[in-house]
């Protein structure tokens, strides 16, 4: 528990310093980074199943869907409207003329780590570039971050009640207690924003906080359905104790979507 405690907190002093900086594009580099280790992390866990997924189109339709936050939105649209049909295409290529070495399954899996990885990581440098967005985005960060840690240390002290065989080590008190915590970060940061002059119904976000922990777990759950079906424990060990980017990000990238579509039309 050590390890994973020192960890977490070296975690939260490199990601406050890249935060505390406000700068969009020190936040789009982080982004970028943290997607293209996550996608290779993917593929890697889908490896140890015999499949072949496709890396470097891979990563270099993550590098074209993470640069909307560095170039003009409009520009880039079409770009990103085209590059799926196009890389889908350069992948039946490939598995025609390897006489399907690289089958439709390789097909499937590296399609799906583009769509699960870059593309909703994306969320991110788009809720940043909203006005308020260095506010926003720690809706994203501090609410799956804190719904993971109180699930862990309810379901630690008070954990009786298994949740799912997909990850039978958290329980149903778990995943109560990261509800909570959830519920009161997004209310007690609202009052907040509140006081800084970006109104916002307190009541309201501290409601949306637990929608948030429910789609943040199961964001989790969804992960960690893929590491069973890999027979994988972690999709890295760049963290001790907590295993790889995309086993602290899976959570993130999950609610990402979704807060960002509140801000931008709803709030």
């Amino acid at each position: 528990m050590a390890k994973r405690v020192i960890s977490a907190l070296v975690g939260l002093v490199v990601l406050a310093l890249v935060f505390v900086f406000n700068s969009i594009a020190v936040i789009n580099i982080a982004v970028t980074l943290i997607a293209l280790l996550g996608l290779f992390e993917f593929y890697h866990a889908f490896e140890q199943k015999g499949i072949k997924p496709c890396k470097w189109p891979g990563a270099l339709l993550t590098l074209g869907i993470l640069s909307i936050g560095y170039l003009d939105v409009e520009i880039m649209k079409p770009i990103l409207f085209m590059s799926l049909p196009v890389v889908t295409f350069i992948f039946f290529c490939k598995s025609i003329f390897t006489e399907m070495k690289f089958n439709i399954v390789d097909i499937c899996v590296s399609i799906f780590g583009i769509i699960y990885v870059p593309f909703l990581f994306s969320f991110l440098s788009f809720t940043r570039a909203l006005t308020n967005g260095e506010y926003y985005i720690w809706f994203i960060l501090a609410g799956a971050w804190l719904t993971d840690t109180f699930a862990y240390l309810v379901g630690v002290k008070f954990g009786k009640h298994k949740f799912s065989k997909i990850s039978p080590k958290k329980s149903i008190e778990g995943c109560i207690g990261g509800a909570i915590g959830c519920m009161l970060f997004f209310g007690a940061y609202a009052y907040y924003l509140n006081s800084i002059n970006i109104e916002m119904n307190w009541i309201l976000m501290g409601i949306l906080g637990l929608v948030i922990s429910v789609i943040s777990q199961l964001g989790d759950f969804a992960a960690s359905s893929i590491k069973r079906y890999c027979e994988v424990k972690d999709f890295g060990n760049i963290m001790p104790g907590h295993g790889g980017a995309l086993d602290r990000f899976d959570s993130v990238i999950m609610i990402a979507p979704f807060i960002y579509l509140i801000f931008q039309f709803l709030i």
